[in-house]
This record gives C-alpha cells, structure tokens and sequence, in this order.
C-alpha cells in the first residue's frame, strides 16, 4: 500500500511539473515584453504574469485533481476563501513579483501540497533558467536542469554554519548579529524561494526570515529542503505549521532553515 500511494505522488509530481513548465513559459512571456504594475491592498505588486499564471495552474490542477481545494494568493488575496479541509494545494503563481519587475531573474513559481499541517510534496520551477526542483515525498529531493537532466540533491551537512542565505538589500541588524556570533563571513543574495532551492542542493547552510511571509511562499520549499536532508522551523524552533488555526495563510513570526538540523544547536534564541 504504501509503495502505491508512493507512486501516485510520484505520477502527481510529475503533472505538477509539467503544469509549472506550462506557466513558467507564459511568465517568460510577459518577462520579455513592456507590463504594468499594480499594487494590491498590502501595497506588494502584481503584474498579468501572476494572474495569468495563477489561471493556468488552477485550471491544469482542476483537471488532475478535481474537488481538491487550491489556495493560491492572487485567489485568495481577492477571494480571502479558506481550504475546506486539511489536504489542499498552496500555490504562488509567481514568487518573486518584485524581482520580475526589477528583471533580476529571481523568481519562481511554487506548487505545493498540504496535508495535517504540513508540506507532503513540493515543486519549484525557475522560469529564466528553466530549472526545476521538486520533491514527491519529502523523504528525497531532486533538480532538473535546463537539458532536463534530473539528478537527487542533498543539503550540506557542515557543522559549522560557513554560508547563509538572505534577500535581495542590506542584512538586517540580527543577520549581522548572528553572523558575527557565529563568524559567518558568506552571504548569499537572491531572491524569492529560490534560496530554498540553493540551501537544498547545498550551496549555503542557513536562511533566517525575520519578516513576515505567507503560507504559499514556503510550503513547496519546505517540502524539497526536508527532502534533501534539511529542517525548517519557527523562530521558537517549534515545527512550522501550514493551515493554521488563523486561517489567513500568515506566518507571522518568521522562520529559520537549516541544511543541517543539528546546527540548530549553535543559535540562542534570544538571537533569533
């Protein structure tokens, strides 16, 4: 039963993936050509690239997997409908809204699925480099590059912190603090949930968040990071939680993720 279950999420994943190279197409699209910019309530941007994204992953989905419930942001942002149930898709049609109008290349579009709270599988594509991770299982994790060569990736397990990850901008007073503490001289720059991608094929050993995100901006790369041998958690280092009790797909406190969970020793949690 389950090697069975194991290879339905596996035929799922792989639609998953096709779904995102379909939409990631379409956002490369509008990447290359003159588009506006709104602002929504919250004053974060949105452009057709989301929306039109957002339209062909929901309806790629419906097909698939008819009568489970899809939160996606741009829906819910106009919509503000909770999931009926504890096994649902989290999407972001675009992560990284304010990378694709800067033209940085930095972002993503992540799909993922949720089930008692937590991230059961996870795909992530990377439009400009037309690379994508996945995992199908959170138990392993995988990388196909732009020949569609797929390979398994697997965190760094230094134990000492070497390299964190962290937003496009300026570290913040706590990053600096915590790099100093921990004599972290790497800092790597990206944006969107592309560093979840990095800190899962072992390319740095941290990611602190301190602001606050929403649901659909971690899920698919919680899943992929704790397939490829890493942990992310609250700022309490409490279990991150998805579809919480508020209901409004907040995370409100921030978060940390660690390619090496032991490595969770090393922090204070006055410093986070």
């Amino acid at each position: 039963m389950f090697a069975q279950i194991m290879n339905e999420n596996q035929i799922l994943t792989n639609k998953l993936i096709e779904i995102s190279q379909k939409a990631a197409k379409k956002i490369l699209e509008i990447y290359n050509s003159d588009f506006d910019v709104e602002y929504k309530d919250d004053q974060s941007p949105v452009t057709v690239a989301d929306k039109m994204s957002e339209e062909i992953i929901l309806e790629e989905i419906s097909k698939i997997e008819p009568g489970v419930d899809i939160i996606s942001e741009e829906m819910y942002s106009t919509e503000k409908k909770s999931a009926s149930t504890d096994y649902f898709f989290l999407i972001d049609p675009l992560d990284g809204t304010r990378e694709f109008v800067k033209k940085n290349d930095e972002f993503t579009i992540n799909i993922a699925l949720v089930n008692q709270n937590k991230p059961i599988l996870g795909v992530i594509n990377v439009p400009v480099t037309n690379h994508t991770y996945f995992s199908a299982n959170a138990r392993n994790s995988f990388k196909i590059d732009n020949r569609s060569n797929t390979k398994e990736i697997y965190t760094n397990k230094n134990t000492a912190i070497k390299t964190i990850l962290y937003s496009r901008g300026t570290p913040s007073v706590k990053i600096k603090k915590i790099m100093h503490k921990l004599s972290i001289e790497n800092i790597i720059h990206c944006g969107s949930a592309l560093k979840f991608c990095l800190l899962s094929e072992g390319l740095a050993d941290v990611y602190i968040r301190h602001d606050p995100c929403y649901e659909w901006d971690t899920a698919a790369g919680h899943a992929i990071l704790q397939g490829a041998g890493g942990s992310l958690y609250d700022l309490d280092f409490n279990n991150f939680k998805y579809n919480k009790s508020n209901r409004n797909y907040l995370n409100e406190d921030g978060f940390i993720a660690l390619a090496n969970d032991a490595n969770k020793e090393l922090f204070n949690l006055n410093d986070l």
